[in-house]
């Protein structure tokens, strides 16, 4: 059976920067602060599960070799309190009229997002995902107690053909 990793970690913060494609990069690499958590949901970094093939051969019932290819990690969570200008950043669309009169409009289009992202965790330590494609959604949530939330949904990809790392902690 294959082994996945399942990570769950308290969240001070999260930030993005451009893809970081070498190990310097880490030290070099603009943050930008991104929404709030909401604090009911949680953010995980998970490991999907590999394919596995089992080779066989006509002569034999039992397998000959086993395969396994991995299909790496991915981040999910969700932002709150998304400004204007973030929400045009992260979703898409554009922002029309000035101050309070200013309204957002969404696109149709679903923007993806290429970023390194920075998880700094409750501890004061961090995770850092140097490239990761992903996305944000709108899920309103109307009426009493109802909030805005955004989840989002990033894969985790190698940094570059020289530097095979997805995940740094």
């Amino acid at each position: 059976m294959a082994e996945n990793i399942l990570l769950k970690v308290r969240i001070a913060g999260i930030a993005f920067a451009d893809p970081i494609t070498t190990a310097a990069g880490l030290a070099t690499a603009t943050w930008e602060d991104q929404p709030l958590t909401l604090r009911d949901d949680e953010v995980s970094i998970v490991e999907d599960d590999p394919d596995e093939k089992e080779v066989f051969s006509h002569e034999n019932d039992s397998a000959e070799d086993y395969d396994i290819t991995g299909k790496g990690l991915s981040a999910k969570g969700s932002f709150i309190k998304m400004t204007r200008a973030q929400m045009v950043d992260l979703i898409g669309g554009a922002t029309v009229g000035v101050d309070a009169a200013m309204k957002f409009h969404k696109s149709a289009r679903k923007l993806t997002l290429n970023k390194a992202i920075k998880f700094t965790l409750k501890s004061g330590d961090t995770m850092i995902a140097p490239n990761a494609k992903g996305f944000v959604l709108i899920n309103a949530g109307l009426g009493v107690d109802g909030v805005q939330k955004y989840p989002w949904k990033f894969k985790l990809l190698q940094a570059s053909a020289e530097w095979d790392c997805d995940l740094v902690y």
